[in-house]
């Protein structure tokens, strides 16, 4: 009887306790919205609530990378375009200086107004971002990127592009450096004169570039000779050769006439003296400059009352050749910043769309749903309450209330 007693109080106590904790339990996931308050409400659903949690805060940070990338890619195209705006008035001044009416006054108030164009091209170049750093300086973000030696301007920083991971395997590219954008220009194409008797001018720049672009052989330097041989007869004739003496394909014949100049693929090649002679010319090693020194070198040409004739011509055409060659080089790293923009706009559009995915998985494996819980709480209530009255029963039994 002794023993039977101490298990009726025990049995009805542990059922007390249990339904408390039965009902503290379901009052802790209703309080947290947690299905899964440790690893033992769900092995398996807290693995696979662990990876989505994982994936969704690994979501969470390429989504800001993609901020960052959105914002730095939106300020550089920025920066360009008002550097197009600026070589744009450059240009249209550059060709205003050909006028033949103007004079040395005319000249030197262009070259004020390309002067105040050159620094706020320069201006833009050394742009710097929210903290500092230079946009165009590569990895060397500390750097100005481009500064005055004294007699040009030369680029500072590196080749380093950044990349941003804004996906599990996409990075995207963040910067562009100076080097690349303005340091990358081709100056314009010439020729230079081999021999005494002979004189070049490119007069048809882009003919003169399409058969540079086809010809021009960097490898074997002697391949960029050019031979102009005349011969005496009735009349005197010439024709042009390839560095080996051989015959173009097709040939390039004519009459010679004595300072008469024959029309070459944009050129105008000038010979001297008597038929019976070879004369010879090459095609010019190509050359880069940035836009900066390519237009200090004309201001300097319009500032020189010395030079004139076609001296200046040459100054002129080389600034608006160079002129295009960087804008067309800034036309292209535009294009390539929106390539990107859209790549980015992609990536984020499917991690957004994924993100929702994960948080609504994880939700069904982790989130309490309230209806079921409150369902939960009631019963438990229910179990407690009858624990509490069963015990209060087993708690006044005697055997005295049977004797």
């Amino acid at each position: 009887m002794r023993v039977s007693s101490i298990n009726l109080y025990r049995n009805s106590l542990q059922g007390v306790l249990n339904g408390q904790e039965q009902v503290q339990k379901t009052n802790l996931h209703l309080m947290t919205n947690k299905r899964l308050l440790t690893s033992a409400d769900g092995p398996s659903d807290m693995s696979k609530t662990m990876f989505l949690s994982t994936e969704i805060t690994l979501t969470e940070q390429h989504l800001k990378n993609g901020t960052l990338l959105e914002s730095a890619l939106n300020f550089e195209e920025s920066v360009l375009g008002g550097m197009t705006t600026a070589m744009q008035r450059a240009r249209v001044l550059g060709i205003q200086s050909g006028d033949g009416i103007n004079g040395q006054s005319e000249r030197d108030s262009l070259a004020k107004e390309l002067r105040q164009i050159q620094a706020q091209l320069l201006d833009f170049a050394n742009s710097q971002n929210a903290d500092g750093s230079y946009v165009f300086s590569g990895f060397q973000t500390h750097k100005q990127t481009y500064a005055y030696d004294g007699s040009k301007y030369t680029y500072q920083g590196d080749s380093g592009e950044n990349e941003l991971k804004v996906s599990g395997s996409v990075y995207i590219q963040s910067n562009d450096t100076g080097k690349e954008v303005f340091d990358n220009v081709f100056e314009r194409f010439k020729t230079n004169d081999t021999s005494a008797n002979i004189s070049t001018v490119v007069e048809s720049q882009r003919s003169y570039d399409s058969f540079y672009n086809q010809n021009y052989d960097p490898i074997t330097p002697a391949n960029n000779t050019f031979q102009v041989q005349t011969t005496a007869g009735a009349p005197d004739t010439y024709e042009i050769l390839d560095s080996g003496g051989a015959s173009l394909v097709p040939p390039v014949t004519g009459d010679y006439v004595d300072g008469q100049a024959i029309n070459f693929n944009g050129l105008a090649i000038t010979v001297t003296g008597a038929a019976g002679a070879t004369e010879s010319f090459e095609l010019a090693p190509p050359t880069k400059e940035n836009v900066f020194n390519m237009m200090g070198d004309f201001i300097r040409a319009l500032e020189d009352p010395t030079v004139q004739g076609v001296d200046f011509s040459e100054a002129q055409n080389d600034f608006i050749v160079g002129l295009d060659n960087a804008m067309e080089k800034i036309g292209l790293t535009l294009g390539s910043i929106g390539a990107r923009g859209n790549a980015l706009d992609s990536v984020k559009s499917a991690a957004q769309s994924m993100d929702i995915v994960n948080k609504s998985s994880r939700a069904s494996l982790s989130e309490v749903d309230f209806a079921e819980a409150v369902s939960d709480l009631q019963k438990a209530e229910l179990a407690l309450n009858t624990s509490y009255a069963a015990y209060s029963r087993v708690s006044q039994l005697s055997l005295f209330n049977y004797i």
